[in-house]
């Protein structure tokens, strides 16, 4: 157990990872794979970049074969790329009448405001949950945690249930799950060459609480991972086995797939995989490939504004990037040195502000208040002074809410747990 706390408060969920042959199963690793591999290297030797681009397209659209056309088609709608691709998808499927959009978060933020816009210039329906309305309690985080959503980013979970809560069981459900990973977006700028490395590398990467260590003095978080490789390199790199078998298995699949609901999973298509599975790493790094096949095969849902390029198209020159940068700085030095300034909003922001929310909201600060106190009495973390990381937050002398929130979730899940055993011994 204590292993577990641990490696829950460092990461924010439990790195549990894939076996080698789950893992092989879940990227179909087997002879088409090697055929279809055989096949895309014909193309990149050649440099018919337009062949490889199209042979992309194609493995693209082939999960929207056949979809029932009696289903609302419910779609979280962000302002990144794995939505919108879906979208494209979707609406070359015929199926404009059946889709909802949705996109969630704090107004003023990318991911709640350029779903809106898509959706308006593509003309479907769509709803916007702004999540500064709603409350957060409790009862509803321990809902959360015996409905799948255990050892993992708590917050995260409950808004993503959000959507299901309000559609149902009969709507079909549609995620980017894996779009991201798969296309080259965690790739690290330099390969990892050994697994020790790659571990280094992924626990950089995947450090959760930031604003202070929250682990004891002689434990590392590589400790925490597999001790060796699930595969040979030359079919999986190293970094991508920890992404994929770890992170995405014991993390993200919790948030963003709850259990219960038909959820379709395009990216995770067996001819989408091993298509971008086998291509030359140089046209997955920066998503390269993947961006060119979503600018060709839906050039006018791509022109338009993605955070994925900081609220700017694809296309978008340079110049604007920089510029745009120069202004996300000062944006986010307004929020250090000028709290409550015109500037003070995060366009980047996931979710909601949780710095702020934690000294500006009731709900929040009843919840992480009390959970931290009873995490406390237990005793299970007594190298972390949660009184004085509560009362530097609330005095704007630093932000620790990613400590606060990592802490109150842990003792959360305790909580269930320890209902559980209960419960096992009464019966």
């Amino acid at each position: 157990m204590m292993e577990n706390v641990k490696s829950y408060l460092y990461y924010g969920y439990l790195p549990n990872s894939m076996k080698s042959h789950e893992l092989k199963n879940f990227l179909f690793l087997n002879e088409n794979n090697i055929k279809d591999k055989k096949y895309i290297a014909d193309i990149t030797d050649n440099n018919n970049e337009k062949a490889l681009i199209q042979q992309g397209i194609n493995a693209l659209k082939a999960p929207y074969q056949n979809l029932p056309t009696n289903s609302t088609h419910v779609l979280p709608l962000s302002g990144g790329l794995d939505s919108r691709a879906i979208l494209g998808c979707l609406l070359e499927a015929g199926l404009k009448d059946q889709i909802v959009t949705v996109s969630f978060g704090t107004p003023g933020a990318l991911d709640y405001e350029i779903g809106h816009y898509v959706a308006k210039e593509m003309g479907v329906p769509h709803e916007k949950v702004d999540l500064t309305q709603i409350k957060i309690n409790q009862g509803d985080l321990i809902n959360v945690i015996k409905h799948g959503g255990s050892w993992t980013y708590l917050l995260d979970a409950f808004y993503n249930r959000l959507l299901v809560n309000q559609f149902g069981k009969d709507a079909t459900y549609w995620s980017g799950y894996m779009g991201e990973a798969l296309t080259g977006a965690h790739l690290p700028k330099e390969k990892s060459k050994t697994w020790d490395e790659a571990k280094q590398y992924f626990c950089k990467r995947n450090r959760w609480t930031r604003s202070l260590n929250v682990l004891p003095e002689g434990i590392t978080p590589e400790s925490f991972l597999p001790e060796k490789p699930l595969m040979n390199q030359d079919i999986i790199s190293y970094d991508e086995q920890l992404d994929f078998a770890v992170r995405q298995h014991a993390c993200i699949k919790k948030i963003v797939l709850p259990s219960g609901y038909n959820y379709q999973t395009p990216f995770l298509h067996p001819e989408w995989v091993s298509f971008i599975l086998n291509v030359p790493r140089k046209y997955r790094e920066n998503q390269w490939l993947y961006k060119e096949i979503l600018k060709t095969a839906f050039p006018k849902l791509f022109s338009l504004p993605t955070k994925t390029n900081i609220g700017l198209p694809l296309d978008a020159p340079q110049w604007q990037r920089l510029i745009r940068r120069v202004d996300l700085r000062a944006r986010a030095a307004a929020r250090r040195f000028l709290p409550g300034s015109s500037l003070d909003r995060n366009p980047m922001l996931n979710y909601i502000d949780f710095d702020g929310g934690l000294r500006s909201r009731l709900d929040l600060k009843e919840i992480v208040y009390d959970n931290i106190q009873d995490l406390k009495k237990r005793g299970t973390v007594d190298w972390i002074d949660m009184d004085s990381i509560w009362e530097r937050h609330q005095q704007r002398k630093g932000n620790y809410a990613d400590a606060l929130l990592v802490l109150t979730s842990l003792e959360i899940n305790l909580k269930v747990e320890d209902e559980q055993r209960e419960e096992d011994r009464s019966c």
